[in-house]
């Protein structure tokens, strides 16, 4: 038989390998990631609905009272008790300069939810707190102690649909420099108050 013969048979035979191979990787993320891209769909679709009124909604909040003390300059626009997660983030001494940019969290989040393969996050478990957000601060309550954001420290707030064990939840995910933290709602609101507040606190 003749080389060229030889080598086109071989050639044909690796490129049908190639794509058999694909088309099972492909097969495989579709299915992975299928849990996911369902709630991110119908969570995107809730945000482009909400981003049409979200100025309105935002120019007409209304002031909620509490039981806290506040400043003359400080008002309560939203109270709900939610499911939450924290992270502390710890920083690795290195001795290159690694992309530091605001979003690269957020990104990183993201691409873990559409990897093909699946990597065990650390996570911790969902912890019920009551929210409170002012035009100055997040105020967590949990029964036992306080914990207290202040707008000005908030790095990244973003919409993100978190896989918690598997399971994949609508959320608020918030950055400071030394956490992050997954609201887990519905509420798109919670966002937008954030966003508002921060920007004229920065």
């Amino acid at each position: 038989m003749d080389s060229k013969v030889i080598i086109a048979i071989f050639m044909i035979g690796l490129y049908v390998i190639i794509l058999i191979v694909v088309g099972i990787l492909a097969y495989i993320y579709s299915v992975k990631h299928k849990p996911y891209k369902k709630v991110n769909d119908e969570y995107l679709k809730e945000i482009a609905e909400f981003k049409k009124t979200e100025n309105s909604i935002l120019n007409n909040l209304k002031l909620i009272k509490t039981k806290f003390e506040l400043a003359d300059d400080e008002k309560i626009y939203f109270v709900d008790e939610l499911n939450i997660s924290f992270n502390e983030i710890n920083y690795k001494k290195s001795k290159k300069k690694e992309f530091d940019d605001k979003y690269d969290q957020y990104v990183k989040k993201l691409k873990k939810n559409y990897s093909l393969f699946r990597f065990k996050a650390k996570q911790n478990d969902f912890e019920t707190n009551l929210v409170y957000i002012s035009n100055k601060r997040i105020v967590l309550d949990n029964q036992n102690e306080f914990k207290v954001i202040r707008l000005e420290n908030v790095l990244l707030n973003e919409y993100l649909v978190s896989n918690f064990n598997g399971e994949y939840y609508k959320s608020i995910y918030v950055k400071t420099k030394s956490e992050e933290i997954y609201f887990v709602t519905d509420d798109l609101k919670l966002n937008a108050i954030i966003a508002k507040f921060r920007l004229e606190q920065a």
